[in-house]
């Protein structure tokens, strides 16, 4: 999918796998996606499950509020831009995916597939 000037892959799952700076046409890149079987969205088809991030707000796995907190503050600085994408790469890892509106940082979990029920 595109998040603004960013090529984003994401998982079956819906977590995020990758996000790079893509200077490349939108189209031809929907396109070769499209070419290799893979579907492509020009905005997050998880948009909806996105929650505004402020301190302390319940429902994140432990640790992720240290982490937003202190990515929130690497995002203020001007020479924060690596801190923040490493801060970023921690969050996955917890299984938290972020994502970022001006000075506004906002998240979600993805959900776990259902099994399939028995009859």
């Amino acid at each position: 999918m595109r998040d603004g000037k960013q090529l984003v892959l994401l998982g079956a799952d819906g977590m995020e796998i990758a996000r790079e700076e893509c200077g490349l046409s939108w189209q031809r890149v929907a396109d070769a996606f499209a070419e290799h079987g893979y579907r492509w969205a020009d905005e997050d088809p998880h948009q909806e499950e996105f929650r505004r991030w402020v301190p302390g707000m319940p429902g994140l796995p432990v640790g992720a509020d240290a982490l937003l907190r202190a990515r929130a503050a690497a995002r203020e600085k001007d020479e924060g831009a690596d801190d923040a994408r490493e801060l970023r790469g921690e969050l996955l890892r917890l299984g938290v995916v972020v994502r970022d509106e001006k000075r506004r940082q906002y998240w979600r979990t993805p959900r776990m597939p259902q099994a399939p029920q028995q009859s």
